[in-house]
């Protein structure tokens, strides 16, 4: 990664074990496993009706609003792809938590995983950089050049449920990872993807299996959300787009 994202000496104290152990102690209250939250709800089981809600309410503002907010923010280098992630990951979190959009800094995450039943063993701190480089480089649209439909789906879902093993969030790996590799497939491989329908899967359980390589539980769920526009509708909406623009160059030369 580039050195303003995240560039780890893992030298420093800071990455120590006992640093390490002492910050992720420093994320729960005292004598509880219940993360410090802005609500300061203290009982684990609400706390968790409550993250539900509000992540259900987040991820629906997002998608409703992708035309304003997502289809602003660029794809294009690495430090684009890695603000994009913090910037999902931040705005469905950060009305609960302090670290919402922020990466870990532990290389455990014990109780704050998403999922007790499908946990995933996050990458090491000191695999960071090498881990974001090699699926990034899955999330390039070279990457898929002279792909089937079939082939594009495969290679997508397999380089999603690698984002996926990374777990550089506290909270929201699954979600954060959806909506990044939504907006990459839409912009960067014109397929459409509905949200709606692939966020109904149990999208842990379906990282999870990827993770024990069993990726086409993934897949299966990509297949029945992933269409590829006809060509000419591409053309039709190019054709829209010149009228348009003709009858503005016609009104203003009047």
């Amino acid at each position: 990664m580039n050195e303003k994202h995240d560039k780890l000496d893992l030298s420093d104290p800071f990455f120590s074990y006992e640093n390490q152990l002492k910050r992720f102690n420093d994320l729960k209250y005292k004598h509880t496993n219940t993360l410090k939250n802005k609500l300061n709800i203290k009982s684990e089981s609400k706390l968790a009706i409550k993250e539900e809600n509000i992540v259900k309410i987040k991820t629906a503002m997002l998608i409703e609003q992708k035309e304003n907010v997502l289809d602003q923010i660029k794809l294009e280098t690495e430090d684009d792809k890695i603000n994009f992630l913090k910037g999902i990951n931040k705005f469905i979190y950060e009305d609960l938590y302090d670290f919402a959009g922020k990466f870990r800094t532990v290389d455990f995450v014990g109780t704050t995983k998403d999922d007790f039943q499908h946990y995933i063993e996050p990458i090491a701190l000191e695999n960071f950089d090498f881990a974001f480089n090699e699926v990034f480089k899955g999330f390039s649209k070279n990457y898929y050049e002279r792909c089937s439909l079939d082939q594009k789906v495969a290679l997508f879902s397999f380089n999603m449920s690698k984002l996926f093993d990374i777990q550089p969030f506290y909270k929201g790996n699954a979600i954060t990872t959806i909506l990044f590799s939504q907006q990459f497939a839409e912009r960067e491989l014109g397929l459409d993807i509905d949200l709606n329908k692939l966020l109904s899967n149990d999208l842990n359980e379906l990282f999870a299996l990827a993770h024990d390589s069993d990726l086409k539980p993934l897949m299966d769920a990509m297949n029945k959300c992933v269409s590829e526009p006809h060509k000419y509708d591409k053309l039709f909406e190019e054709e829209h787009v010149n009228e348009e623009t003709e009858e503005i160059n016609d009104e203003q030369s009047i």
